[in-house]
């Protein structure tokens, strides 16, 4: 919800002209999810008898200002007649046929107040032409968005709510149905243009390209959803000859070309797409909290997590630790006190508990109260052998985000591609298991009687081949709110910007390669390419070793918020990998709306297809890398292209999928 510390007076006005039912349903949602300060202020422009005595009786039961106009002169001489009669900072002219949801007025005003540069912000709805969710057509017509019979508006804004990234995209128009406009945007424009609009359709349309002439910005809320049940005060063919007489009034105002461009911005806008993608699996992701809520709510889950550094596997926990946090479980992170002041830093907004302890040992009598334990890394199983013994056991599980006996020797191998072929990675592991001892430890962890559950089939796969330890597949996920685009695309600088992770310390990473592969393509193209890497200290030893001889940015360690801004600036991201897991950081820039290169070993193929959302690559052939950058380097369209489909399909892979799957498996009898 948004912040209510600077709420300001607000005038609703709502016009109406019978159509009664509606009215009713309008005016009890005001009264039901609307917190002062407000000041409702109803239009009576010529309703029937039983619409006029049902709002004189309301006016006498609720504290509010009715206008009457015996004869009816129209929605946009009513509208203005309502602005005229308001003196309130802000002012929501609201259809009579809508119905409110929760906290509509704080996210409208958290919206107009995010920027002086807007003047007025419409709300997501089910119809309401640009801004409807989650479809904005169907069979050629506007679509109306039924919502389902067992679903409220209140609950379907309550979950849009939820899971609102908060973009506010700006749009050329929005729709009249409800405009929150402030008062410094009505004493620069006027009011609505009675001449040429008076009964209604294509006023707003005037006024939002009015107010895009002067200066103004107009965005969308999307954190706010109205129901809008669709006029009933007008019959559909005099509502099409209003909206015709209306297009070509406006053309005369302003220009065809103003019109279409403001149309193609509204059409293709990627936010808006986010948008209506994320709509769309909200109720998914409702549902799959709904589930976890009725079998497990108030269930209580220790995730081991000994980290210090923000990373990849603890980013995925303590992703899908907050998910199940909204399914109701009692959900913390187990650390040691000597990782607390960097991994606090790295984490600062984190909401899920965290308990501290000085040594491995005190697990025992932390973790005894649980109803699971689980560990997240190799050398943290061994910290769960005392709570096989305690009364009353919990569930011990281990989260196998990686097979992490390659972490202790891949320095060895940096230059083989027996990451390739499993067979042969099971012949050099029975060697590595002999000679080197991290190795073992890490391969027995998987030995320990334990409940077993990976990210990737890829990773389970892995762990049944090389050890003949069964686990199970979760599915990938990410953190789905932060990692989403919030900027457009940019057509007014030509040059390409193109962004990888550069992991000195892990050769699986091929770190020596991207920079050879980035180098080569600053070298041909020059100013028409800029390139930034993180990942590493800029004084790291391993990282002062690559080939550093050309421009780029070195961003160094990045937080996920840095990440998460450096990707809304970008265009491209490479990961040029031997191998990966999963490809969590490959996700996250496919969802700001990055186009990605990404490796064909590993489990990536879980969410990138090639050449239907990321372009995948033999990442050993170098040759191939590079081609594949320079291709994308120079198509933008297929950039485009890709990208769109990744923000799409990446929306399905949402934390509350996976978490849902793995309490499934932990709790299974």
């Amino acid at each position: 919800m948004a912040d209510t510390s600077t709420a300001i007076p607000i005038d609703i006005i709502v016009c109406v002209h019978n159509a009664l039912e509606d009215v009713q349903a309008c005016l009890e949602s005001i009264q039901t999810h609307s917190r002062p300060p407000f000041q409702l202020i109803l239009v009576d422009d010529g309703s029937a008898e039983p619409t006029r005595d049902y709002l004189h009786a309301y006016a006498q039961r609720f504290p509010c200002t009715l206008l009457r106009n015996e004869q009816a002169g129209g929605y946009t001489l009513a509208a203005n007649q309502g602005l005229r009669h308001s003196t309130a900072e802000a002012v929501i002219l609201l259809n009579s046929d809508t119905i409110v949801t929760p906290y509509w007025l704080e996210e409208l005003q958290a919206c107009a107040d995010s920027d002086k540069q807007i003047g007025m912000v419409g709300p997501l709805s089910n119809t309401a032409s640009w801004q409807s969710v989650p479809n904005i057509e169907r069979q050629g017509d506007w679509a109306t968005n039924p919502l389902p019979d067992d679903l409220s508006p209140a609950q379907y804004g309550k979950m849009l709510q939820t899971f609102s990234a908060r973009v506010y995209p700006r749009l050329a128009f929005l729709n009249g149905f409800c405009l929150y406009i402030k008062r410094a945007l009505i004493d620069n424009l006027g009011y609505f243009d009675e001449d040429n609009f008076a009964q209604g359709y294509g006023e707003e349309n005037d006024y939002c390209l009015r107010a895009g002439k002067a200066g103004w910005q107009l965005a969308v809320c999307d954190s706010a959803y109205i129901y809008h049940a669709q006029s009933k005060s007008y019959s559909h063919e005099r509502r099409k000859k209003l909206a015709d007489r209306a297009g070509q009034i406006l053309v005369e105002k302003h220009g065809q070309a103003l019109i279409d461009q403001g149309v193609a911005h509204c059409r293709h806008s990627r936010l808006m797409q986010g948008i209506r993608r994320r709509a769309m699996i909200a109720l998914q992701r409702g549902q799959h909290i709904q589930q976890g809520q009725f079998f497990w709510r108030d269930k209580r889950v220790l995730f081991v997590l000994p980290v210090r550094e923000a990373g990849g596997g603890g980013n995925v926990v303590l992703t899908e630790a907050q998910a199940m946090q909204r399914m109701g479980v009692d959900v913390r992170i187990l650390n040691l006190t000597c990782h607390r002041e960097v991994f606090e830093a790295c984490h600062p907004h984190n909401p899920i508990p965290v308990e501290y302890i000085e040594h491995p040992h005190a697990i025992t009598d932390k973790a005894r109260d649980y109803d699971a334990v689980i560990a997240t890394a190799n050398h943290s199983v061994a910290w769960l052998e005392g709570l096989h013994h305690v009364k009353n056991p919990p569930r011990l599980g281990y989260y196998i985000q990686d097979f992490e006996p390659w972490f202790y020797i891949e320095k060895h191998t940096e230059r083989l591609r027996f990451w390739r072929w499993a067979w042969l990675r099971r012949r050099l592991a029975s060697w590595y298991f002999r000679k080197h001892e991290g190795f073992r430890h890490a391969w027995s962890s998987y030995l320990h009687p334990l409940i077993r559950f990976s990210k990737t089939e890829w990773n389970r796969q892995e762990v049944s081949y090389q050890t003949g330890s069964a686990c199970e597949a979760v599915g990938v996920s990410f953190d789905s709110d932060r990692f989403v685009a919030r900027t457009e695309y940019s057509d007014g600088d030509d040059s390409v910007h193109i962004v990888a992770m550069v992991r000195p310390s892990s050769p699986r990473r091929a770190p020596s390669q991207t920079m050879r592969v980035l180098k080569r393509l600053k070298q041909q193209y020059s100013d028409k390419v800029r390139i930034s890497i993180f990942g590493c200290e800029a004084d790291d030893p391993l990282y002062q070793n690559l080939p550093r001889d050309f421009d780029f940015s070195h961003l160094g360690l990045l937080n996920t918020e840095q990440i998460a801004d450096v990707f809304n600036h970008a265009d491209i991201f490479v990961d040029f990998s031997h191998f990966q897991a999963m490809g969590l950081t490959a996700m996250e820039a496919m969802s700001c709306g990055l186009t990605v290169i990404l490796p064909q070993t590993g489990g990536t193929a879980e969410f990138a297809r090639h050449q239907h959302n990321a372009w995948v690559v033999d990442s050993f052939d170098e040759q191939d890398c590079y081609q594949a950058l320079k291709t994308l380097f120079h198509d933008q369209s297929l950039r485009h292209r890709l990208a769109e489909q990744a923000a799409w399909d990446l929306a399905g892979h949402y934390p509350e999928k996976s978490a849902l799957r793995l309490l499934k498996i932990l709790f299974s009898p």
